[in-house]
């Protein structure tokens, strides 16, 4: 039941990221090369959550299998959740470096948005460690691997969320929705 509400909820990124592009589009106008860049590193990122819940539903879905293959599916799905951070780093840097670049009345985010998201950038970085460690704060299930890009994409989703919502409602009060 988990696998299936992962791999429902994975699908619906696309339109978060779709939405992000729009409003990035709307600071970049005739040179989108961010909103691209953000376009396809969000629709890449996507990958890996649906592929991690495809290893864990082929790993459950005969546990008579030998015990080895089970964790080595297991371990598989986790390395590709934690561990391909370089994505979701690049598009965190291209929404930063689009807010940090536009100006004017165009600007759908205010300014903090952008150092926001550069934080969130490094702060994805740890889960390149993951190959490193087995146990500890750099493992798979440690402080750094783990929780620290857990917390730091929940908060994102729903910062980005809530300056989403207020960037579409300003663009339709403005006439141009």
């Amino acid at each position: 039941l988990g696998m299936f509400v992962m791999m429902s909820c994975s699908g619906l990124i696309a339109a978060f990221v779709a939405v992000i592009a729009v409003q990035l589009r709307r600071i970049e106008g005739q040179t989108p090369v961010l909103t691209y860049t953000q376009l396809s590193s969000g629709s890449v990122g996507i990958l890996f959550f649906i592929l991690p819940a495809l290893l864990w539903t082929v790993a459950a879905f005969r546990p008579e299998r030998d015990p080895q293959l089970i964790l080595l599916l297991n371990d598989m799905g986790w390395i590709l959740f934690l561990m391909p951070f370089t994505t979701f780093v690049v598009q965190n840097l291209a929404i930063g470096l689009a807010i940090l670049g536009g100006g004017g009345a165009a600007q759908p985010f205010p300014r903090w948005a952008g150092y926001f998201n550069l934080w969130v950038a490094v702060l994805f970085v740890p889960g390149g460690l993951l190959t490193f460690f087995k146990t500890g704060p750099f493992a798979w299930n440690g402080l750094f691997v783990f929780w620290v890009p857990l917390v730091v994409f929940l908060a994102w989703y729903l910062i980005m969320f809530v300056l989403l919502r207020n960037a579409i409602r300003q663009q339709a009060a403005a006439g141009h929705g």
